[in-house]
């Protein structure tokens, strides 16, 4: 549990390369005892990593994994983020549909348990498919009640990814909200910025880039994603990566 919770950790710092190989250490560790509860963790915690990244296949493959061990040994306050884990491994891979039915699944397995720990992210990962979907209503509906959730129960992390989000909703949503997505987008930076969570701060500067290009502002989208750009491969981001380049072939002309 040490281990893998360490991996994550140097994960969300953007030590990648380090943090898989604690979480590796982990599960190994696990595994050789047969402690069926501790490679249910060890492969929940496992999968986070490769949900900051943005590695769909294996966020899929370590989620799967952690639903099979947390039905076998009924870790109730595992399987409904497990479940919306998975869900976004498909988001990811542009499965929105199933993405969609496994994130429903893990919000209404964990709502019934009445765990209030991180629920806000069931909300923040929907909002994410029902953003791609085209349904900016919903899209913004889910994100506003992840916001709500994680000020409420003090998530630091999901609150400044869910203003990230809400800024990036907004302006898409509505040109004239410009200004308000700005800034939420960088109030979640600040925060991300706050708690060295780089791979989340190069998110941010992402959506506000392309926020820049959609107005207009080619300098500032250009400069803005090549910062963003340059993190993502620093760190091997390689799904973030691509999706920053297609914003800029598209400002670049």
């Amino acid at each position: 549990a040490l281990l893998v919770n360490y991996g994550v950790a140097m994960g969300a710092l953007g030590n990648f390369e380090e943090g898989e190989a604690l979480c590796e250490k982990g599960l190994r560790y696990a595994r050789e005892i047969n402690d069926l509860y501790g490679i249910c963790l060890a492969e929940f915690y496992y999968s986070n990593l490769f949900l900051i990244k943005g590695d769909g296949e294996k966020l899929i493959e370590h989620s799967q994994e952690a639903i099979r061990y947390g039905e076998e040994t009924q870790m109730v306050a595992i399987l409904g983020l497990a479940w919306t884990s998975l869900g976004y491994g498909y988001y990811l891979l542009g499965e929105l549909e199933t993405a969609r039915k496994h994130i429903e699944r893990g919000l209404k397995t964990q709502t019934d348990t009445g765990l209030p720990f991180v629920l806000s992210l069931h909300y923040w990962a929907l909002s994410n498919v029902h953003f791609d979907s085209g349904d900016l209503e919903n899209a913004r509906s889910c994100v506003e009640e992840a916001l709500k959730l994680a000020q409420t129960n003090n998530e630091r992390s999901v609150e400044a990814e869910s203003r990230m989000w809400l800024g990036r909703v907004l302006g898409k949503e509505d040109i004239s909200q410009a200004n308000q997505a700005e800034e939420c987008i960088l109030h979640g930076i600040r925060i991300v910025d706050e708690l060295k969570l780089i791979p989340l701060c190069s998110e941010g500067y992402l959506y506000l880039g392309e926020l820049y290009a959609d107005t207009g502002q080619r300098e500032k989208a250009l400069e803005t994603l090549k910062k963003a750009e340059g993190m993502f491969q620093e760190m091997g981001m390689d799904y973030y990566l691509r999706r920053t380049q297609t914003v800029l072939e598209r400002v670049q002309g």
